[in-house]
């Protein structure tokens, strides 16, 4: 069984552009549908032999968004995105490894680095991602 912090208790799409996360220890996480595309990880957008970046993310949509969601098995997220791309998988550990939080962002940072700025609030929730309880089949 996975760990709490790297379970997903809620996952729902936040106006405008936020996917939000409640994580099994009651950690809450704030994730920006852009920079999730940025940092896809796919075939498509990172060199599976050197690691390089393929994706230039000033070819993306200023208004990209996260259109759908499918859990992928027990251990991830495969997101839809609105320029057509839905071949990254993004894994719970992976997400929670990687929250922008300020808290987590302290926790990761070398010491004497500077604290990331937070992400803007959204306005108000609009909707549970389909399927968002698979985690516990």
């Amino acid at each position: 069984m996975a760990a709490p912090q790297f379970t997903p208790e809620e996952i729902e799409f936040l106006e405008p552009t936020t996917l939000f996360i409640e994580w099994g220890d009651g950690h809450q996480s704030l994730f920006s549908h852009r920079e999730l595309r940025e940092k896809c990880e796919c075939a498509a957008c990172i060199d599976e032999w050197t690691r390089e970046p393929i994706l230039d993310p000033n070819t993306l949509p200023a208004d990209i968004r996260i259109l759908h969601a499918e859990p992928t098995g027990r251990y991830g997220l495969n997101l839809h995105f609105s320029d057509r791309h839905q071949t990254g998988i993004y894994s719970f550990r992976s997400l929670r490894e990687n929250c922008p939080c300020s808290q987590c962002s302290e926790e990761s940072a070398p010491a004497g680095a500077r604290e990331a700025p937070p992400l803007a609030q959204p306005d108000r929730p609009s909707e549970t991602l389909p399927g968002d309880s698979s985690h516990d089949a």
